[in-house]
């Protein structure tokens, strides 16, 4: 039976956005909070407060079912969360926990695949068939189209993009490990060149951002001062763009995408960022480089949402034979 609607949850390590989307891609409901701090159960009984909440109203038999992003590595065919950097949801089962308190088809897959899915199904990368997304916030995920399918490798965990080492013996990745692309590029990155610059008096834009209060100095203030045109907060936000071209080119000549989108919150709000890691690529990048188009996401907030849905429509529809 086709079904008129599917819930998308965007699970982040910053908030937990869901929606309620119809098969044309709009979102005619959607609800977010804060991600809990309380530990993993809290954060599953907020997912099942806010899916309850959208799908008031709406019979079961019109839901495809729920699509959850995760900000971890998932085992796709198994259905489980391996390892989760920001959040304490390694080893749990969310997707059962879901299942049995909301009576719904539930499938979870990374969060950066979903974003990409949601931008290939209804945003910037529509009709791309080899494209690559970078989603830039709290950490640094991604997502790849190869041949016009979300490309998840043998167990479904490709796609770690953020987790490239840009520089050996580097800077500690939230991760564990050394020199990955998150730990220049993440919130808690950006935040710490914001609170060194501020600390000295020419970071007196960035502190201005934060009240006048080094220990409440963010990413989004050092993002907010470059955007108003201070040079040293721009400055912190040119080396992030020359670490993310630095990357960008091992994923063109690895790849040879069509189309490369940079999306997140950090990613859609510091343009001169992306266009630096645009040049960057163009520079130093092999394979069909003057092909690739370096661009922002469109979809802004809604790309999980919207992608995790794509998701359990496509799932629902597997299962009914209609594909």
């Amino acid at each position: 039976m086709r079904t008129n609607y599917a819930v998308g949850v965007d699970v982040g390590g910053t908030r937990i956005a869901v929606g309620l989307v119809e098969r044309k891609g709009r979102i005619i409901k959607d609800a977010r909070r804060l991600t809990p701090k309380g530990g993993p159960f809290a954060v599953v009984d907020m997912i099942i407060d806010l899916v309850e909440e959208v799908i008031t109203g709406v019979h079961q038999s019109e839901l495809a079912g729920i699509g959850i992003g995760i900000p971890g590595q998932i085992d796709f065919s198994r259905q489980s969360i391996e390892f989760c950097t920001n959040l304490p949801l390694a080893g749990v089962d969310v997707r059962s926990l879901v299942m049995s308190r909301t009576k719904q088809e539930v499938t979870i897959d990374n969060d950066g695949n979903l974003a990409a899915f949601g931008e290939a199904r209804w945003g910037a990368a529509k009709g791309a068939r080899d494209f690559i997304m970078l989603t830039v916030g709290t950490g640094v995920g991604g997502g790849m189209f190869l041949n016009g399918e979300p490309y998840r490798g043998s167990r479904g965990m490709a796609g770690e993009l953020g987790h490239i080492v840009v520089e050996l013996e580097g800077r500690m990745c939230p991760c564990g490990g050394k020199g990955h692309l998150e730990a220049y590029l993440g919130r808690a990155a950006i935040a710490e060149k914001g609170v060194e610059a501020a600390a000295m008096f020419k970071g007196r834009a960035i502190l201005a951002q934060a009240g006048g209060k080094i220990d409440d100095v963010t990413a989004e203030c050092v993002i907010k001062a470059a955007v108003a045109g201070d040079a040293v907060a721009r400055g912190i936000l040119l080396d992030c763009g020359y670490v993310l071209g630095r990357a960008l080119v091992g994923f063109v000549n690895i790849f040879n995408p069509k189309l490369i989108l940079i999306g997140g919150g950090v990613g859609e709000a510091a343009d001169f960022m992306v266009e630096r890691a645009a040049e960057v690529m163009q520079a130093e990048a092999m394979a069909g480089r003057r092909d690739v188009k370096v661009a922002q996401a469109v979809l802004g907030n809604d790309a999980g949402i919207l992608g995790a849905a794509a998701l359990s429509f496509d799932e629902h529809d597997s299962r009914e034979g209609m594909h």
